[in-house]
């Protein structure tokens, strides 16, 4: 059976308009709602279906974890900034899919790195936003899935991105180990081998 494509509304406008009801009260406004029917009347996207979860395959994790595998695998540890202490690793082949699908959502979405409207730390953020909306959608109820952003200097080329500057790269511990991707491409290399891994300087969860 052929699936309906996956369509991405105008998700911001009406988050914009809730806010607004939210913020009416401390405005003493009688009433400020959301225009749904012009916002349903906008152009609807259509983007590639997601993946689908893997619960079965995916485990749970602690900062513990994380912190231990990089205390391992670099010889500076990074400051490893979180907000939570369990994490859900995903099936390293939804990653993988995941990533392929990400590639062509930026297709869909005119994704390009554009200095300083979108750079590379937002790519990383999508990148990890999506990843977590995805798990919810899924089903997942566990938590946070364990994937985050890093800032890292570039001591070393890597995935066509030049040596001697800052940049922004995502960090996902999967069922297979822990992997560093670069989202602008969907390079992806387990963090032992990253030729950076040593010039991390922060992770965020």
């Amino acid at each position: 059976m052929k699936r309906a494509p996956f369509r991405f509304a105008s998700l911001v406008g009406v988050a914009l308009g809730c806010a607004a009801v939210n913020s009416a009260a401390d405005e003493d406004v009688d009433r400020l709602s959301p225009d749904f029917a012009a916002l349903a009347r906008q152009p609807m996207i259509p983007l590639p279906f997601p993946p689908k979860w893997v619960m079965a395959k995916s485990s749970q994790g602690t900062i513990e974890d994380v912190i231990a595998e990089f205390r391992k695998s670099t010889a500076r540890q990074p400051d490893i900034n979180y907000a939570r202490r369990l994490f859900v690793r995903p099936d390293h082949e939804w990653l993988l899919a995941f990533v392929r699908w990400f590639r062509k959502l930026e297709v869909s979405l005119d994704m390009r790195y554009e200095e300083p409207i979108f750079d590379c730390d937002k790519y990383s953020r999508c990148f990890v936003a999506f990843a977590d909306l995805l798990a919810r959608k899924g089903g997942e109820t566990r938590g946070s899935i364990c994937v985050g952003w890093a800032i890292v200097f570039n001591d070393h080329d890597f995935a066509g991105i030049k040596a001697g500057i800052s940049h922004s790269v995502v960090v996902v511990g999967t069922s297979d180990g822990f992997f560093i991707i670069e989202p602008q491409n969907g390079t992806i290399v387990p963090l032992a081998d990253y030729p950076n891994r040593d010039a991390i300087l922060a992770v965020n969860l």
